[in-house]
């Protein structure tokens, strides 16, 4: 009998896989971002203020992309449109978006407020920043038309390493109102290395 209670009480060894450290620093600081990202909802709408929020929440998305590439040994980009950005990561033939990450997807400006890349301190033109080229192609067996993805190519690289390419974005509000005398945004920007600054509220006069 004794034998019989020690075969069905006779613990069992399982094997476990806990968190690695890098998988538990990574969350950390997703954390403290999505917790940012709350915290600008209930901010006011005013433009300055969300001229602020908006450039608070780019640094510290890029931020976690920088650890995150790091982290896993991937190189990624920062790719720029007027009104929105995301991230892309490289699979050792093209750009692609990241998957399974809905932190790096494209996110989109509130209306209002546009960017403003510089290389370098350099603007960059737009047609090479905004790379909207459309391949149409025929499709021979339904004899009609498609469209192909647009090709994304990031204007900013975050290395594996750690290394970024040196830029500054500024945030600013697309038009100016007839009342006022100036208007106000906001740079981020990175010198090769994470974190990035932030620089604001920085007085532009009105050109009108």
């Amino acid at each position: 009998m004794t034998f019989l209670t020690g075969r069905l009480f006779k613990p069992k060894h399982r094997s476990t896989q806990g968190f690695t450290l890098i998988e538990v620093m990574l969350v950390i600081v997703l954390i403290g971002v999505m917790a940012s990202a709350i915290q600008f909802t209930f901010s006011s709408s005013k433009p300055e203020q969300l001229l602020e929020q908006n450039s608070a929440r780019f640094a510290g998305i890029f931020d976690v992309a920088a650890e995150y590439g790091l982290l896993n040994n991937i190189e990624l980009g920062l790719f720029i449109e007027k009104n929105s950005y995301q991230f892309l990561g490289y699979d050792g033939v093209q750009w692609t978006p990241i998957a399974n990450n809905p932190l790096f997807d494209v996110y989109e400006l509130p209306e209002g407020i546009e960017l403003t890349l510089e290389l370098d301190d350099l603007p960059i033109e737009e047609p090479q920043l905004f790379d909207s080229s459309v391949f149409v192609i025929e499709d021979q067996e339904d004899n009609f038309t498609k469209e192909e993805e647009k090709k994304l190519i990031p204007q900013v690289y975050i290395l594996s390493g750690g290394d970024i390419t040196p830029f500054s974005l500024t945030f600013s509000l697309a038009e100016f109102t007839v009342e006022e005398d100036e208007n106000v945004s906001f740079k981020v920007s990175g010198l090769y290395s994470t974190p990035l600054t932030i620089e604001g509220p920085i007085a532009n006069a009105n050109p009108g």
